[in-house]
């Protein structure tokens, strides 16, 4: 199994030169994301974040707690979106690597692939990820190890919700929601379903397999009962196809995501009436604004050597750039790198101003996010919603 393995030039001079031994100078940190195949859209912009974060610190110079210096060596294999690759690299990773903080994962079959190994080993570690599957396991007897790296969709400070009530603005009556057939799709029927019902909107439900290439059928049947909006999910390996299709049969020209990027729809732009997208943040007008988002690109492209993704980019929310931050901050606020459980109460009690502004609430991450409304020809707007504000 290859892995990547993230650790500062000259690492062992420096424990030499202090007369400690290389395990008491790092902290080793594990990353559990599909970097590779068809569900990747996720991992692999978190994986980035993560990167960079790790680099930065480590050329800094690490960092302190309770006057000792470490620095973070970072384990991060690919799952590829398999649970029983997933299964085999996190055990790895907690009995080999002696990793107690792992970032991820996104995908909730690989969460609920790992999940039963995972509250084996509740109180060894901490699992920050942004699986949908997670929420309804927050909280509950052994899943002291789980914090959800990700805002919930319903509820009345839900982004979902919010999102919902922008439709509703809008004057639409009736959705269309094609979801693929799984855990995650699953999770959101149910919790959309309720969503549209409390906002008095009409909304239809039908299901697609995993690697469903051809939606054409399914397409047309929903398109009988003429909805306002499409609703496909949820991640951009579907959503290509599904907005393609969608268009080029004229079927629908409107579509809602709260999974997935922009990427889709502005590759369709011509063929687009509307597409409303939840957006963590869009930085293209982010960047001009916020200083730590000006430097966050900068960052990125200096380290990457290319441009910046800003298409996918806002998906890196989950498990990334910041969450590792906040670790760091977490660990000199508990004055602890290994005491999980102090650990996770001073990021619980986190309210962290960086490329996102990140709070917690009952073990979920709460942040402000754009909803980006792009229009026939590629015309953009975007409304700031905070979840933690009346809106």
């Amino acid at each position: 199994m290859k892995c990547i393995r993230v650790l500062a030039a000259g690492l062992g001079l420096v424990a030499m030169s202090l007369g400690v031994s290389y395990a008491q100078e790092t902290v080793p940190i594990g990353e559990l994301e599909a970097q590779t195949g068809p569900l990747a859209t996720y991992g692999w912009i978190n994986h980035q974040g993560v990167r960079l974060a790790v680099e930065q610190i480590n050329k800094a110079g690490g960092f302190e707690v309770a006057g000792k210096r470490y620095r973070l060596q970072l384990f991060a294999p690919d799952t590829r979106g398999n649970p029983q690759e997933a299964l085999i690299e996190l055990k790895q990773l907690l009995e080999q690597d002696h990793v107690q903080y792992v970032f991820g994962p996104f995908l909730s079959n690989v969460y609920d692939g790992v999940e039963a190994y995972a509250t084996q080993n509740n109180g060894k570690f901490l699992m920050m990820g942004g699986a949908t599957s997670m929420h309804a396991q927050l909280g509950k007897p052994g899943k002291d190890y789980l914090i959800r790296t990700w805002n919930w969709d319903g509820g009345p400070t839900g982004f979902g919700s919010a999102m919902v009530s922008y439709l509703k603005r809008k004057g639409v009556k009736r959705v269309a929601m094609l979801m693929q057939n799984d855990a995650a799709g699953k999770v959101l029927v149910d919790t959309y379903a309720k969503i549209f019902r409390e906002q008095g909107i009409q909304l239809q439900v039908e299901m697609f397999e995993p690697g469903t290439k051809d939606f054409t059928a399914v397409l047309a049947k929903l398109a009988e009962k003429k909805p306002d909006y499409l609703f496909p999910g949820y991640a951009d390996a579907v959503l290509y196809d599904i907005i393609r299709q969608a268009t080029d049969s004229h079927l629908f020209t409107r579509f809602f995501l709260v999974r997935g990027s922009l990427a889709p729809c502005i590759k369709n732009k011509a063929a687009i009436n509307d597409c409303i997208v939840y957006t963590p943040k869009y930085f293209k007008q982010a960047e001009k604004t916020e200083p730590k988002v000006k430097a966050f690109v900068a960052a990125y492209r200096a380290f990457y050597k290319r441009d910046f993704p800003y298409d996918v980019a806002p998906l890196c929310s989950s498990a990334c750039y910041d969450h590792v931050h906040m670790l760091v901050a977490a660990m000199q606020k508990a004055g602890t790198v290994s005491d999980v459980a102090k650990v996770k109460a001073a990021l619980m009690s986190m309210h962290y101003h960086g490329v996102w502004d990140i709070s917690f609430h009952d073990n979920e991450e709460v942040f402000g996010f754009d909803v980006v409304d792009m229009h026939k020809g590629g015309a953009i707007s975007v409304i700031h919603l905070d979840p933690r504000k009346p809106h």
